[in-house]
């Protein structure tokens, strides 16, 4: 009899463990092959040159960086730009804290090259990059922290120091100083390769449309990095990831009962897509952002209820309220 009692209790356990995995995520379980980059540190040439030479050096490497220096050297105001750049205080420390985060590349290459692989699976027609720079760019603001050109992919380090103290250096409001750090490399890497390759322009449409297409980007994002944590995703504090789940039912229905699902005024695109630090109209512990919340959630209920779903076909459909209706999803009350 105990022994019977043991299977059945395991049984329970497994059939447990079973319901909590969510339906969309079993097919995002694929197997990889690898994918192998070459890594270049540009930043390391670059604080190293010699400046009192700073022309002449350039030109030594620039066929090397080309993806950096495809200008004309001669061209003294450019070549200055880029010197003062390399002397600048602000830059140099920048560079010192890049160094003392990464001394060498072991943390970074796995991230990159996973996403890629996960890419590489869903697109094998796809001529992906051979070639990642990691450089140093003064965290500016309209400067993708990663970026595609041709066959290299460039990625700025000193985005990724997670350390408030130099980004309130800048500016940085706190809520997005707290989201740079080396776990959303991956989230960077893979929406770099949606806008490179599979971004399609589009008008700002009603709210269920902004949800569903911010929905489509983000489950895209999850596939290339399956193992992501939800509030990474999104970019959320735990705190604030919970806060959504917890509230998902209440909101759902204020925006529905408000009328503001099919909504497409600039108050409403603010109130749900905008960013910051919260969404005061619902809590100051409510994310900002709660449209892109609710649209990878309406994505996720598509995909759990669509046997013989392909990510591929999903990612090239753009009929976003047909989606919506598809989806079935019905937030938790």
């Amino acid at each position: 009899m105990n022994r019977i009692l043991t299977l059945l209790a395991i049984c329970l356990m497994m059939a447990a463990c079973q319901e909590k995995t969510p339906a969309y995520k079993a097919k995002l379980d694929i197997k990889t092959e690898p994918y192998n980059l070459e890594f270049d540190r540009y930043e390391e040439t670059l604080f190293n040159l010699d400046t009192a030479n700073f022309q002449q050096e350039l030109m030594k490497i620039q066929d090397r960086y080309r993806v950096f220096l495809d200008g004309d050297l001669n061209d003294m105001e450019a070549v200055g730009y880029l010197k003062d750049f390399a002397v600048d205080p602000f830059s140099i420390t920048l560079y010192n804290r890049v160094k003392f985060a990464f001394p060498d590349l072991r943390q970074v290459e796995p991230i990159v090259e996973e996403v890629l692989a996960h890419f590489h699976y869903y697109y094998p027609d796809i001529q992906l990059s051979t070639k990642a720079f990691t450089c140093v760019t003064g965290v500016t603001a309209d400067v993708p922290a990663v970026q595609i050109f041709g066959d290299d992919i460039v990625i700025s380090l000193d985005w990724y120091l997670g350390d408030e103290e130099v980004y309130d250096q800048i500016g940085m409001p706190k809520y997005m100083a707290l989201r740079r750090t080396l776990p959303t490399l991956a989230k960077d890497v893979a929406k770099a390769l949606y806008v490179n390759y599979l971004e399609a322009w589009r008008k700002q449409g009603q709210v269920i449309d902004e949800m569903v297409y911010c929905g489509k980007l983000d489950f895209f994002i999850e596939a290339m990095c399956p193992t992501m944590p939800d509030s990474v995703l999104l970019g959320y504090s735990t705190k604030q990831w919970q806060w959504a789940v917890d509230n998902e039912g209440a909101v759902w229905a204020d925006i529905v009962g408000s009328r503001r699902l099919y909504d497409s005024s600039l108050d409403s695109y603010m109130m749900f897509f905008g960013d910051g630090p919260f969404t005061q109209a619902y809590s100051n512990d409510a994310p900002s952002r709660l449209g892109e919340f609710f649209g990878l959630n309406v994505v996720r209920s598509y995909a759990s209820k669509h046997d013989g779903f392909d990510l591929k076909q999903f990612m090239s459909r753009t009929d976003l309220q047909e989606i919506f209706q598809d989806s079935g999803y019905k937030p938790k009350k």
